[in-house]
């Protein structure tokens, strides 16, 4: 028999082992993969027998959350898998981690993947083809917990009228409520109105390719008795030519109301559901949250984990945002409020 003939025979008799192999892991629900080599589809094999050797360690990200362009950094460090193999998935890009020689795979490895797109980002730690840990985290457009409540350079103001006097200040402590975050106060005039834009958001979102979750807590602060007219929204332009000028979309607390309201083409704040009863002010604080995607309008105001203001339906006949900015907005009585936890990210009804 030739070289070449026992080399061709070989390769199918190693062929026939592999493929025996899988077929074996596959009838006793062990994960394979197509770039398993012989011997890592034989160590698998070998664990079945042993499914309490996977020994100690972790799996971790660099956050639960990041923000867009940022990377993503996932290590397995301290573990002692006994000569077993580690596969972990990011997004099902398959990584594996493996020691050949059958001793054990222990120390530190790090997976990264860079310039991060927004949206979700799954993964999961397989050890000796047993689960061992999974995770999901959030690729956000900006902020995430209370980071973004705590520097004033992350956001540009933008008011009407132009000598509206306007402070912003962080680490404001709230004594009625323990907590604090950013505070946000102008004066209570009609006829005006103060947004925070993130400086993230440079130019506007594409309405007909992204949609959006805007969440944060906050509470409203008296400013010579008064304190209403706080709120998060959808902007169409990022100047404001006209007091609230056209197509804004807002989520927010009013005077004896609550609720979801816009402007459109003439300048006039119309409703498109509000309910009865403002908001408790100085001492009690909210969450604002809505989610909106191509006239969708998902929208909460909440107590806790008690809604007390919802609204779910399509809104295109009112108004209509081909593009837009999510602001932080303040306006006529509105005096003052201190907010953190904000959460800007992509969302789609569907």
């Amino acid at each position: 028999m030739s070289i070449a003939s026992n080399v061709i025979d070989e390769n199918t008799r190693l062929g026939t082992v592999r493929t025996n192999l899988r077929n074996k892991l596959t009838h006793c629900g062990v994960y394979w993969y197509n770039s398993d080599n012989i011997f890592t589809l034989a160590r698998r094999l070998f664990f079945i027998q042993y499914p309490d050797m996977p020994g100690g360690g972790s799996c971790l990200s660099s956050g639960d959350s990041v923000a867009v362009g940022e990377t993503l950094e996932f290590s397995i460090y301290g573990f002692e898998a006994n000569g077993g193999i580690l596969d972990l998935f990011i997004n099902n890009n398959h990584y594996i981690f493996c020691n050949e020689s059958g001793t054990s795979v222990s120390g530190y490895y790090t997976v990264t993947e860079d310039d991060a797109d927004a949206g979700q980002i799954t993964f999961a730690m397989y050890v000796n083809g047993q689960k061992f840990e999974e995770a999901t985290l959030h690729v956000q457009l900006f902020g995430f917990n209370d980071e973004y409540a705590d520097d004033t350079g992350k956001y540009r103001i933008v008011k009407y009228p132009l000598d509206e006097e306007v402070s912003l200040s962080t680490d404001e402590y709230d004594t009625g409520y323990n907590d604090s975050g950013m505070l946000i106060s102008k004066g209570t005039d009609a006829s005006s109105v103060v947004m925070l834009i993130p400086n993230v958001f440079t130019s506007p979102i594409d309405a007909s390719e992204s949609g959006i979750h805007f969440k944060l807590k906050f509470v409203q602060k008296k400013n010579s008795n008064q304190g209403w007219g706080d709120a998060i929204a959808l902007v169409n332009s990022d100047s404001l030519s006209h007091y609230r000028d056209t197509k804004i979309l807002e989520l927010g607390a009013y005077p004896a109301k609550k609720g979801v309201k816009y402007s459109n083409s003439d300048h006039t704040v119309r409703e498109i559901s509000v309910t009865t009863g403002q908001l408790t002010l100085d001492s009690k604080w909210y969450t604002l949250e809505l989610y909106y995607d191509s006239g969708y309008l998902e929208a909460y105001i909440k107590d806790g984990s008690t809604n007390v203001f919802s609204y779910t339906g399509n809104i295109s006949s009112s108004i209509t945002l081909d593009e837009f900015y999510p602001v932080i907005m303040i306006y006529d009585q509105g005096g003052s409020m201190i907010f953190n936890n904000v959460v800007i990210e992509p969302w789609t009804h569907t």
